[in-house]
């Protein structure tokens, strides 16, 4: 009797067992279905089972599921938030346990519920961050977690380091590398990310001396002269600060010699500029242009070489500036600067009175499309096109102009047939 009676306690176990089993494809979609219903209270009691008895099944049920508990985050009074950012914390933690290379940067949105909800210590928060910042710094897509991390590795730097300034000069050039790099995937955070580089050169402001920055990259070069990342962002670092010095050519002319990009020809180009030497600038700008995948920064190289041309060779300063034009065609400030280079050229380029108010025709020409494509620089233009038309043709001028088929020829470094 007594072994008839342990067999049905048996059966009967088994079959409680089983009965608690569930399909988990089946009751991932209908999970899944409860998610996009915003049926958030049914689809927690379905995240529940799933988490218990199908935790490897689908990484699906992870992302679903933070959408579960951040609508419980958001809708929990202030006192019970700090409760829901855990819950959050160990779905993060059973993903990153049960799909170990997934792609969800689940340490930094950890980091950031440990910072937004007092959940750990700052100390502890740091951490958390600079492990994934150390692992792979441009996993920081979120422009708000990579300001939080630069601010809070400097209130750990001022309360731990010995006073060496290269653990923050390196950490500093490391961020801007990933604002470079992570705005340029995501556009649409291109704003966010720029504040971040003005909030995080705000905190290292006083470091960033010439006499530091320039001791800094003297005393790093050897160590890093075939470290891409360093180079460039040493450059980074200088370019706006010290530009002129010696190491910053260095560095510049290392990088262009092992990865040539229009941002290495770029700071050859400033570096010789600062150093008196225009022809080999104008050589190293021409190149960052044309190396330059982005239109916009194509044009404002153009336009920066065509106006250290405008003082010495006016020909390559038109031909810059037309191409600054071409790249960005919306911006007036290019034809402006066309307009005040054909009036500049007056005297050098017209022999006779009809070219030299040709010459002003074009200058007039110019200011008007600038005002057109920018019409907030119309007031900058109807100030030129009324100097400008104090030289217009008069009558007499006007008909000897249709006899020759209305078109004047002008030579000189404009080089142009100018059709009436």
């Amino acid at each position: 009797m007594k072994t008839k009676l342990i067999l049905f306690v048996t059966i009967l176990s088994c079959g409680l067992l089983q009965s608690q089993e569930i399909n988990c494809a089946s009751t991932l979609d209908e999970f899944s279905k409860l998610v996009e219903n915003k049926k958030f209270d049914d689809a927690e009691t379905k995240m529940k089972q799933l988490l218990a008895k199908c935790p490897t099944s689908n990484e699906n049920l992870y992302l679903l599921g933070e959408k579960v508990i951040q609508n419980k985050i958001d809708l929990s009074s202030n006192d019970d938030k700090e409760k829901a950012a855990k819950e959050m914390i160990s779905l993060y933690d059973k993903h990153d346990q049960n799909f170990p290379n997934n792609k969800s940067n689940n340490a930094i949105n950890k980091a950031m519920l440990y910072y937004d909800y007092n959940v750990a210590s700052e100390e502890e928060t740091f951490k958390v961050f600079d492990k994934a910042f150390t692992k792979d710094k441009f996993q920081f897509v979120n422009p708000l977690a990579l300001n939080t991390y630069f601010r809070l590795f400097n209130e750990n730097y001022k309360s731990t380091t010995d006073g060496s300034i290269d653990l923050m000069l390196n950490k500093f050039s490391q961020i801007l590398a990933v604002i470079d790099k992570n705005k340029s995937i995501s556009p649409e955070s291109e704003i966010e990310f720029e504040n971040v580089r003005i909030s995080a050169s705000s905190v290292v402001k006083n470091y960033l001396t010439p006499e530091n920055l320039t001791d800094y990259a003297e005393r790093n070069l050897k160590a890093n002269e075939s470290n891409v990342e360093w180079l460039s962002g040493t450059l980074d670092l200088m370019l706006d600060r010290c530009a002129d010095k010696g190491v910053f050519g260095s560095i510049a002319l290392r990088l262009h010699a092992i990865q040539p990009s229009s941002k290495s020809a770029y700071a050859l180009g400033v570096f010789n500029l600062k150093n008196n030497n225009r022809e080999k600038a104008v050589v190293y700008l021409k190149e960052a242009a044309d190396l330059a995948t982005n239109k916009l920064q194509k044009a404002k190289i153009y336009a920066t070489n065509a106006s250290i041309l405008f003082g010495f060779d006016k020909k390559l300063a038109k031909e810059n500036a037309i191409l600054a034009t071409q790249n960005d065609p919306s911006n007036g400030e290019y034809y402006i600067f066309l307009s005040n280079l054909y009036a500049s050229a007056v005297q050098e380029c017209g022999t006779t009175p009809i070219e030299k108010k040709t010459v002003y025709y074009l200058a007039t020409k110019m200011a008007l499309k600038a005002a057109e494509v920018q019409p907030k620089l119309k007031a900058t233009a109807d100030v030129l096109i009324a100097e400008y038309k104090k030289n217009d043709f008069n009558s007499k001028e006007l008909e000897q102009i249709k006899k020759m088929d209305n078109k004047v020829i002008l030579e000189c470094w404009i080089n142009e047939t100018v059709q009436f």
